[in-house]
């Protein structure tokens, strides 16, 4: 990982990676595990807060933050005000560049990649990949083949991934985050700045940043966007377009086009190759040319829409023009979303507003940063009518977890949070959950007489996800026909950039639940994602029930929404497809617990 050196400014996740990253050379480096902890602390608390770490700093509150000593306090000012860390620097000039390289591979942590390193004196990622093709590895204790063969899977993985696309977490905001700047810098000569391009069709991934934009001084309006605090180097400049090359790796570009064609050059710019070809095909019928600058021969049109502006000046105008219903982005990706269009057949999609509440968060009771009322309050500012509070069970070693006595205890809480709503005629209720282990052997952490105690449970797997096939879908299936469960949370465990999905049999899990009546999520934390559209558009056909969740461990973490409503969009699911957009009443006699005859073990 990069020290931070000639960053602009540094953000929360910035500093928390890089802590992280400390703590893992920390472990390479043999040290004890007490200060290890103590700077993955440090990027836990920074990674969850809800204001921006510079200003915690410039107020002088980093001492004040939980989990974060004064030596800690005074390494994070120092690279808030510097953009690096001298020991950082140190610890890194101590380990060989292509052994931090190997932690980048999924499921190598800093143990492995340390006992690689002195004990076969492997030092990079092709080493390694070379010593598991010629089984050398499983001469070292507790390494075997299947050690190899998770590392081998690992590497592929890594590879498999473009250097240049970044998660939509990390890539969106800072997409966001450049239109705004413009809009506040160059507002006197940009006249419209979006977010074009996958990200504006809420792919997962995305190989650069697309900004799209109308100007009438586009010379004044690049040299603004090249000048960019966020902009390290200019790549390549035109009359109407540049691209820069951000400090925070990836690359960004700009596209200027002229106001009376917006509609069709922002369509150019969103569309995948094939939604663009289809689209090419359609707009010949009518004699034109689409490309990025639009369509030509555009004075041929002097027809305005309801707004007074000329039919190519709005999208919707543009498909109206070419003889389809408007496509929204989240379906442009070359499928059958053409056809449907023309036979005005495409569904009216989920939308945000349609969430009445979640079935799966957590609170301070296990590894959440917020207690059970803040998450209540935040829940129901978000104009929600319900949340669950489904803190981990025990059997998950990495965080806390509560046992069926501390669910009583937590029933009270709950409790006094609903009769303060009930007092003053809120119309909000907390129901009770918990997020329940499924362990190694397909049992879970609770047993059935808690669970059935309970309004709902979530079952999810975070440990043993490098099970083989058939072990890891079995475990998953005791699960969905336990009586008592009543949504798979984050199914496949992958996340995004980080973590492979399991090898578990996706496809069966879903006919299981489609069986039982036991739901499937979509966790829209943007680094998990799961399942993905494509997986929750295959449940919903083989007649699953879906649920939206954040999984939220914070206040702020609610606002992760948005994640997954565009993934249940990209997967063209409607609102009738997702159990939380429907009350609470209706929601719980859904659920699978409450519907006698749905489930035989």
């Amino acid at each position: 990982m990069a020290n931070g050196a000639n960053r602009p400014t540094m953000n929360n996740k910035e500093v928390a990676d890089l802590f992280r990253s400390i703590g893992q050379l920390l472990q390479i480096l043999d040290e004890s595990r007490f200060v290890v902890m103590a700077y993955q602390n440090a990027a836990r608390t920074v990674d969850g807060l809800e204001t921006d770490i510079n200003e915690v700093a410039a107020s002088g509150g980093l001492e004040d933050l939980p989990r974060i000593g004064k030596a800690i306090a005074e390494k994070i000012a120092t690279l808030l005000e510097t953009g690096s860390l001298p020991y950082y620097d140190e610890l890194a000039s101590q380990v060989p560049e292509g052994v931090v390289a190997m932690m980048q591979v999924p499921d190598v942590g800093p143990k492995t990649v340390r006992r690689l390193w002195k004990e076969l004196d492997i030092a990079s990622v092709a080493a390694m990949q070379t010593a598991a093709e010629q089984g050398r590895l499983r001469g070292l204790k507790g390494f075997g083949a299947k050690t190899e063969e998770r590392i081998l899977k690992g590497i592929k993985l890594l590879e498999s991934r473009s250097d240049d696309r970044t998660p939509i977490g990390a890539a969106l905001p800072a997409a966001q985050e450049l239109a705004q700047t413009l809009r506040d810098q160059a507002g006197e000569v940009l006249e419209r700045i979006e977010v074009a391009g996958s990200l504006r069709r809420w792919r997962e991934t995305t190989g650069e940043i697309r900004l799209i934009g109308v100007s009438h001084a586009p010379q004044k309006a690049l040299q603004q966007f090249m000048g960019l605090p966020q902009a390290a180097e200019v790549l390549e400049r035109g009359e109407r377009d540049a691209r820069v090359l951000l400090s925070n790796g990836m690359q960004a570009a700009l596209s200027l086009v002229e106001a009376g064609n917006w509609g069709a050059a922002l369509c150019h710019a969103t569309g995948n190759r094939k939604h663009l070809a289809a689209l090419r095909e359609q707009a010949q019928r009518a004699g034109l040319h689409l490309d990025e600058n639009g369509l030509a021969p555009a004075d041929r049109f002097d027809a305005v829409d309801d707004d007074g502006r000329g039919a190519l000046a709005s999208e919707e105008g543009f498909y109206e023009l070419i003889g389809l219903q408007w496509i929204t982005p989240e379906l442009r990706e070359g499928g059958e979303e053409i056809d449907a269009a023309q036979r005005r057949a495409l569904p009216q999609l989920i939308e945000q507003g349609q969430i009445s509440g979640e079935v799966h968060g957590h609170t301070t009771w296990s590894d959440g940063k917020a207690s059970v009322a803040e998450m209540a309050e935040a829940a129901r500012s978000k104009g929600y009518r319900y949340w669950a509070v489904t803190d981990h069970s025990i059997g998950l070693g990495v965080t806390g977890g509560v046992d069926g006595a501390a669910l009583i205890a937590q029933r009270r809480e709950i409790d006094a949070v609903n009769d303060r709503f009930a007092a003053a005629g809120v119309d909000f209720r907390l129901i009770q959950g918990t997020e329940v282990e499924v362990l190694g052997d397909g049992e879970l952490g609770l047993p059935d007489d808690v669970l059935a105690s309970l309004d709902v449970v979530v079952a999810s797997i975070h440990i043993g996800l490098r099970q083989d096939r058939e072990r890891i879908t079995e475990r998953c299936l005791k699960a969905v026909h336990n009586p008592h469960v009543d949504v798979i949370g984050h199914p496949t465990g992958r996340l995004l950039g980080r973590r492979a999905p399991s090898e578990i049999d996706i496809e069966r899990v879903m006919l299981a639940c489609a069986e039982t009546g036991t739901a499937l999520e979509i966790n829209a934390n943007p680094a998990r994602l799961d399942l993905s559209a494509e997986q929750a558009r295959q449940a919903v056909e083989l007649g699953c029930r879906i649920v939206i969740n954040t999984d939220a461990h914070s206040t702020g973490q609610l606002d992760l929404m948005l994640y997954g409503i565009h993934t249940a969009r990209r997967a063209w699911l409607r609102h009738s497809d997702v159990l939380n957009t429907r009350p609470l009443d209706e929601l719980l006699g859904l659920l699978k617990r409450n519907q006698s005859g749905r489930c035989t073990k």
